[in-house]
């Protein structure tokens, strides 16, 4: 093989790893947005976003959500059955010291258990969240799901 034919199969090599790296990840609840479960689907502006491979924020910002939207997802590298009916995300390619356990409630209901590290050790908060059907969102937080979620949002429709 010459020189660029080694460069085009190491190319397709590592094109096909990230293909395969992109498949849905194993968890105990839905893809779509989670959000608070004191706040309303219709009016929220903020929440968690799961779609099969990805776990992070989507969010809009400023005075009354006026700017925006943005999203800090991650890739979720793999889960793990943690303690207690939690699964583990670990997001990236690697375990940092920080986490993210979640554990279903019931269809739609679930806590989102995070532990980050404070002056005091790891501070570990529970969140109780649930899942907002597309169709219950305000516009404004269907065109973040469009922009970052498209798969999710098509496939509400």
């Amino acid at each position: 093989m010459r020189g660029w034919e080694w460069s085009l199969a190491a190319a397709l090599l590592l094109s096909a790893s990230a293909v395969s790296a992109q498949t849905p990840i194993s968890l105990p609840i839905a893809q779509g947005l989670w959000i608070s479960a004191a706040s309303k689907c219709a009016t929220v502006t903020n929440g968690y976003l799961f779609d099969g491979a990805r776990w992070g924020a989507i969010y809009y910002y400023g005075p009354n959500g006026s700017m925006g939207p943005v999203a800090e997802l991650e890739t979720i590298g793999s889960t793990t059955l943690g303690k207690d009916g939690f699964t583990n995300m670990q997001l990236g390619e690697t375990e940092g010291v920080g986490y993210f356990h979640v554990k279903s409630l019931a269809p739609g209901r679930m806590i989102l258990r995070t532990g980050a590290p404070g002056p005091e050790g790891i501070q570990v908060m529970d969140d109780t969240l649930m899942r907002c059907p597309f169709a219950s969102l305000s516009p404004k937080m269907k065109v973040a799901l469009k922009r970052f979620a498209l798969a999710l949002a098509a496939a509400a429709k």
